[in-house]
């Protein structure tokens, strides 16, 4: 009996030393997600689709974000920076993207920060064309993006890809927009 006591003793004192350390709180997050959409989750909630999704191709699911031949953008992802429960520093960016051919220009997926006339505005594009070799197959994107401290948590985020000199059609999926501190 005097060794499951002293089983017993050790168990409740070690059960109520993390018990005292979870009391101290938690470690701030590192990072935050503003954005992350695999396009799934449009499906049942709208009808007809919105015109930039398609199931001609995906990196995950069925859906993936499209701009066809020719067009310029689709629609932009908005959000604020009031998503981060702190005021990040860096945004990190990835994406995968399938190009149906070189044909592709000057695509740029772009992160814009519209600050409202309270400072200039941040717009920060990654060159697709400068970071796929390989046409007809999924390519992972990443970008990181340094912020500066002067931005408020009302600013606006936007995520869009941005075709210029348009070009042949191209997919992308399973886009991620992280905040770090």
């Amino acid at each position: 009996m005097a060794a499951f006591d002293s089983v017993f003793w050790r168990v409740l004192g070690a059960w109520g030393g993390l018990s005292l350390l979870a009391g101290c709180g938690a470690a701030p997050e590192e990072r935050c997600v503003l954005l992350s959409s695999d396009f799934e989750q449009f499906e049942g909630w709208v009808s007809p689709l919105p015109s930039f999704l398609t199931t001609e191709r995906a990196h995950s699911g069925r859906y993936s974000y499209y701009v066809g031949d020719g067009a310029e953008f689709v629609a932009p992802y908005r959000t604020t920076l009031e998503g981060c429960a702190f005021m990040p520093s860096r945004l990190r960016l990835q994406a995968w993207t399938y190009l149906t051919s070189g044909l592709i220009r000057s695509t740029k997926l772009v992160v814009e920060i519209r600050c409202h006339g309270r400072r200039p505005d941040i717009w920060r594009g990654l060159e697709v064309s400068q970071v796929v070799r390989r046409y007809q197959k999924w390519e992972h994107l990443t970008k990181t993006i340094h912020l500066p401290a002067d931005l408020a948590p009302t600013d606006e985020v936007l995520v869009y890809v941005w075709c210029p000199e348009r070009g042949a059609a191209k997919y992308f999926d399973d886009i991620t927009l992280e905040g770090w501190r």
